[in-house]
This record gives structure tokens, sequence and C-alpha cells, in this order.
């Protein structure tokens, strides 16, 4: 019989909405690690770490809609249904989720260059895509499976309104049946296209030519005297270059050759500067530093676009020229280096014989938000995708007066091409031992830059074939940033990142 009384009470279903969205939400709790994605119990985090508030809040909101639409407005309940809602759900969550991270949580700096609200849409939208084609062909599916539940659950355990859904036989307008009907294609396409280009990019081989080891324009120094040459070659090279005044290459030298050089990498969109603290004590312990400065960054102009050139092979360029250059002036070598820098110390590390030590901080062998297993993808994704230009805010901590030399706009193929170096020593480390028999490395808990847990997964490659390797690890409660070295970050602490780095490098 018809039930196609237009009078017809409907039935409640917002309870029904509401406990859809509260298992949605609860268990995307358990499958976000599960699948490998960081979030944060800092609650209170401004640096837009997406928390595990950020995640029930948005996933409870996004699934109360889907359910909404796709089942209590039209009453209609299916287990097909369901898995359509779960689909849907996990897909539009992962821009949801980091929307509300970076626009109702994240606080920017009163002193800062703010960007603008078109650029922090764009950069939300692409790290929503970079993890949602990354580890979306696993989240998708549960989520549908979670779908099918919720489905069976309620109309097991609420028959009489079960009941009077199937009952209604009311005709649908047909605006609601096509987009029902779009939503459920929508949901195959999206299971079979994450599925299907994660297997892709996941497959695709990496380029590795040209990295290797390769002689400087002068090789190895012998000499203190060649050293010198060779420094005053790579000055007469910046000098027909536009950059700031705090950020060309810089020695620092005793006149001689001394027991010890450092060679200090900086960190990816910042230049020498970075380190100029660090390097003054190493100097007034008797050491000769080198602070080499990375291809395309430095310029006085703050929005060049010069890192768009930046490739893995212009950061081996670096690590070989500047290992040459410091051989005659310390008779034991040491590389230090934070982030894209440390990335460029992990290769030395594992390739140079003539470096007796080094001391790696924070490596970018990977960003934070993509788990270890699809760093592949993500790195193929990031080549394959047109070369973007982000909105960076380094000076989102510190006043502009102090680090003004910092680069507001990286390219997303520069940021690949340090992944693609580190996946060069990953790759080495897994078959070979390091050429450095000493080896630091130094984590921050805290960092939402760079993944750990792909350094730990190196460093256990190196121990595995016998390497010294030291790690220390800075707890979270201390909430460090991402650059440890430079004093002028806030919320650094040099007073106590500086001696772990000395005591570092003075292990047997």
């Amino acid at each position: 019989m018809r039930n196609d009384d237009p009078n017809r009470p409907r039935p409640n279903y917002r309870g029904w909405n509401v406990t859809a969205g509260l298992i949605f939400a609860i268990a995307a709790l358990f499958v976000a690690p599960a699948i490998g994605l960081e979030i944060s119990a800092a609650f209170t985090n401004t640096d837009g770490r997406v928390t595990w508030l950020n995640l029930f809040v948005g996933v409870f909101l996004l699934a109360c809609l889907f359910w909404w639409l796709l089942m209590s407005w039209p009453e209609r309940f299916s287990l097909w249904r369901g898995a359509v809602t779960g689909v849907l759900v996990a897909f539009f969550a992962y821009p949801g989720v980091l929307a509300l991270a970076e626009f109702v949580q994240r606080d920017w700096f009163d002193g800062a260059s703010i960007p603008p609200l078109a650029e922090r849409i764009d950069n939300t939208l692409l790290v929503a895509g970079l993890t949602l084609m990354t580890t979306g062909f696993l989240a998708t599916p549960i989520s549908a499976i979670i779908g099918m539940a919720t489905t069976w659950a309620l109309v097991h355990f609420h028959p009489l309104m079960a009941a009077e859904a199937a009952r209604n036989t009311q005709r649908r307008s047909p605006l609601m049946r096509i987009l029902q009907r779009l939503a459920a294609v929508l949901a195959v396409a999206i299971v079979l296209a994450l599925a299907g280009s994660f297997a892709w990019l996941s497959w695709t081989p990496l380029d590795t030519d040209g990295l290797d080891i390769q002689a400087s324009e002068i090789g190895p120094a012998t000499t203190y005297e060649q050293s010198i040459a060779a420094y005053e070659l790579v000055q007469a090279r910046e000098a027909q270059l536009p950059l700031h005044e705090r950020c060309p290459s810089t020695l620092l030298t005793h006149g001689s050759k001394v027991a010890r050089v450092v060679i200090y990498f900086h960190g990816f969109t910042s230049c020498p500067a970075q380190g100029d603290a660090f390097a003054e004590q190493l100097f007034a312990l008797g050491y000769n530093v080198y602070l080499p400065r990375m291809f395309g960054h430095g310029e006085a102009d703050p929005m060049t676009l010069s890192l768009i050139e930046l490739t893995a092979d212009k950061l081996v360029d670096l690590a070989n020229e500047s290992t040459d250059l410091v051989q005659g002036l310390g008779d034991e070598v040491v590389v230090v280096g934070l982030s894209a820098g440390g990335t460029i110390a992990s290769w030395t590390a594992q390739y140079r014989r003539d470096v007796d030590q080094a001391v790696i901080v924070s490596p970018f062998l990977g960003p934070y938000v993509v788990p270890p297993w699809a760093m592949s993808a993500a790195h193929n994704l990031t080549l394959m995708l047109p070369n973007l230009v982000l909105w960076w805010n380094p000076l989102e901590n510190v006043p502009a007066d102090q680090i003004d030399y910092a680069f507001p706009r990286p390219a997303t193929h520069a940021l690949a091409e340090i992944m693609r170096l580190g996946r060069i020593v990953q790759d080495s480390a897994a078959d070979n031992p390091p050429a450095v028999k000493r080896i630091g490395v130094l984590l921050n808990e805290a960092d939402v830059a760079v993944s750990n847990a792909l350094t730990l997964d190196l460093v256990a490659d190196w121990r595995d074939h016998g390497a010294d390797v030291r790690v220390q690890t800075l707890p979270f409660d201390r909430h460090l940033p991402h650059d440890l070295i430079n004093p002028r970050e806030q919320h650094g602490d040099p007073a106590l990142v500086y001696p772990l780095l000395i005591e570092m490098m003075n292990a047997p």
C-alpha cells in the first residue's frame, strides 16, 4: 500500500544523523593513526597541526551532513547508501579537517606577513590533495565499511523507524534522483581513482642519474692555501648574484689548518646567516667553520622565484664542492645540517669517505603529513604536478628585521627534489653501510615540517650495517620550532640545542 499522504508526519531522523556522525568521528580517531597520519595531542597549538579535536569535529560535521543528504532526507536506508556516504565523508574530510586547523585554530603572529586568503586556501587544498592521494585509497574503503556497519546497526536497533522508511514510496523529485545517482557514481570513481593513482605513483621508478660523487672545479683541497683559493672562487661567483648582505657563503678561519673544520648546511628557504651564532660558538672552540649557501637561496628580493630551479643534482654539487673545499682547513672534517641541509648532510654521510663525522638535525626526507610507506607516491606526485609556488611564512615566529633573508614563496618541485635526494640516501642505506663512521642525529618531537619516522628508518638501516649512530630526541613538551639552529627563532632554545650538538661532535 502506498504511503504518499503529504500530511503524513515524517519520522524524526535527527538522532540517527547525530549517531552516525559520532560513529564516523570516533572511528576516525582510530583510522587516522592506523594509516599513518600524524595527529597532534596539543589541542591549543597555533601552528596549523591537525589535532584530535579538529579531526573529531570535522568528521562529525561532514558525516552528519552526508547522512542527512543521502539517507535521512530521502528516507532511503541501505548498505549501498551507507558505503557511498562513507566514501564521501572520508574524501571531504581531508580538506575539511585541514581547513579547521588552518582557518579556525591557526594563529598568525601579529608582526608577520599574513598571506592572502586565496593563498591559504591553495595551501590547504595542496596538503589535502597530497595526503588524500597517498592515503585516501585506504581511508575511503574503510570509511565505506564503517558506513555500511552504521546503516546495519541503526536499522537493526530501530526496526520501527526502518520499517516506516521502507513503507515510504513517495516519488522523489527528478533532481533528487539525479543527485543521489551522481553521488554513487562519484563515490565509486573516488575509490577506483585513488587506488589506481596510488599504485601508479608508488611503482613509478625514481630518477637517480647524476647523484653521485663528482669532483668540484679544483678537486679536494690538500693545503690550507688551496682551500682559501676554492673559497675565493665561491666568493667571486656569488658576487655576480643579487644576494642579501647577510647571505653569501661564509668562512670563519683561524688563518691556518686546525684540528677540526665544520661545514654547516642551512635549511630550505634560509641562508648561511641561519647558522651564524652556532658558527661563532664553534669558532670560539678553535674550529674553522664553513657555511655554504644553497643554490637559489639568500637573494635580496624575498619574492624571488629562484627556488623553482633547485634540483637534487645541485644539492649534491653543493655537498661535493663544500666537502672538497674544506679538506685543507682541518685534520678532521665534520658536517652538520638542518632540514634540507640535514638531507645534504645525510647524503654526505652515506657517500663521502673523506668526512669524519656527520651531525644531522631534523633532515627533510619527507613531509610530516605523509606516512613513510606512502612517501614514494608523495614524491612522484609532487614532481608530476605543476611546479606550484607556495605561500611560506618564515617570519611567523620572528620579527622581519631579524630574519628578513628567508623566502616566503618556495616551489613544490624544489621540495620534491630535496625528497628525491633523501630517497637516494635511504635506498643506498638499505644495501650499503654509510661512508662516514660516526653519525649523530638530533630530532624534535614537536617538529611539524619533517617526518621523524623516515629518519629513524634511515638510522635503523645504518645501524644494521654496523654504523655508530647516536640519536637524541628533544621532547614534545618543549614545543621547539623546526628551526633549532637560528637563535632569532621564537620559542627556540639554542642554550639547549647548541651544547647537545657540540656534545655529539665530541663523542668518541
